[in-house]
């Protein structure tokens, strides 16, 4: 069976984007979304699945195409929240953390053409979360956690890569209670991968670089996550706590907000794009010109349990600025919908270009 499953994900994976059809033409972003009940703010003719994975047109917020996710469809596969999705660098295959059938328990990452068609599961990824592409598209690097709960609480986040063709996966970074290492971005050619990296034992989160032949890694940022290189590798976008916005919430439960930065590939000349009071940034991505940056936005919760309102944001929005930091933009927001990822699909013809003020 699972050479079976090898075989038709090799033979799908070799196909063009034309054998199952075309997207719409144009820059379009790929999300996740979270519809707080069945009834939206849309038409009913327009009313999509409780869970789902779409994409739309960046420019006019306009063209919404739910790829899919019924929920308790039998045998279907059903996008999951908090793990946003991500394209491979032909922008034909978009990979995203799943479950079938409606399921517990069995999330793993699968791969969908840009229209929809195909859905797969890539094996070698159960219990994965966090894909992201490698430019190649041999490869995709991914997460697996461990959470124990006994005299002591464990966690940790470990980064994997898998090979495409075989199903064959291995381990990146260590287990160890208290640190996390998530994948943000390969370099453009592949041979080192950008990680957000937690530990416990230091102050804040770090940006590292990993390099995937030697193993070896060094610190680029500090304060920072959710690194991602512009598509000449000349820069990266990340979100961070270099200037920090406290948010205060209730029952003594304040934190901090996340702001928008660019930096050079080194980490040198770090650049604030956002400057928010109570809004937190998230999930940058470049379009294929390197002139914009989407993002998530969401309005900080102040609950006297605001992980759960961070976990589950309805309200956010899809934004979209210049990689200045100029000219910032809604593409989408909806009362009752969380968005979780917000990426801008690869490929000639779809570069949007600067945003006119």
């Amino acid at each position: 069976m699972r050479g079976l499953v090898l075989l038709v994900l090799l033979i799908a994976l070799a196909l063009p984007a034309s054998a199952f059809g075309e997207a719409p033409p144009g820059p379009r972003l790929a999300t996740v979304e979270l519809i707080e009940t069945k009834t939206s703010e849309r038409s009913e003719n327009e009313t999509p699945p409780l869970m789902s994975l779409a994409t739309v047109d960046p420019s006019t917020g306009r063209q919404l195409r739910f790829l899919l996710g019924k929920l308790g469809e039998a045998n279907g596969v059903v996008p999951s929240p908090f793990s946003g999705p991500t394209w491979s660098s032909d922008g034909s295959l978009i990979a995203f953390l799943g479950n079938a059938g409606g399921e517990e328990g069995k999330g793993r990452i699968y791969v969908v053409n840009a229209d929809g068609s195909g859905v797969r599961e890539l094996p070698g990824t159960v219990s994965g979360a966090n894909p992201v592409f490698s430019p190649d598209g041999r490869t995709l690097a991914f997460t697996r956690s461990r959470f124990r709960l006994g005299r002591n609480l464990n966690f940790s986040t470990t980064t994997w890569i898998v090979d495409l063709q075989t199903g064959e996966s291995r381990r990146l970074t260590r287990w160890r209670n208290g640190l996390e290492n998530i994948p943000g971005s390969f370099t453009p050619d592949g041979s080192s991968l950008l990680l957000k990296k937690y530990d416990s034992n230091l102050r804040g989160p770090r940006v590292v670089l990993l390099n995937l032949g030697s193993g070896e890694s060094r610190e680029i940022l500090r304060d920072a996550t959710e690194p991602v290189f512009s598509p000449d590798g000349s820069r990266i976008a990340f979100t961070g706590y270099l200037h920090p916005d406290l948010v205060e919430a209730e029952e003594e439960e304040d934190y901090l907000a996340k702001e928008l930065y660019v930096a050079r590939a080194d980490g040198s000349h770090v650049r604030r794009l956002s400057r928010t009071d109570d809004i937190i940034e998230s999930s940058p991505s470049w379009d294929p010109s390197g002139q914009r940056i989407a993002y998530v936005q969401v309005r900080a919760d102040t609950s006297f349990v605001p992980e759960l309102g961070l976990l589950f944001p309805t309200g956010n929005a899809l934004m979209q600025m210049n990689a200045d930091g100029s000219c910032r933009k809604k593409v989408l927001s909806q009362r009752r919908v969380a968005f979780y990822g917000a990426v801008w699909q690869p490929g000639f013809g779809r570069e949007a270009g600067p945003i006119s003020c």
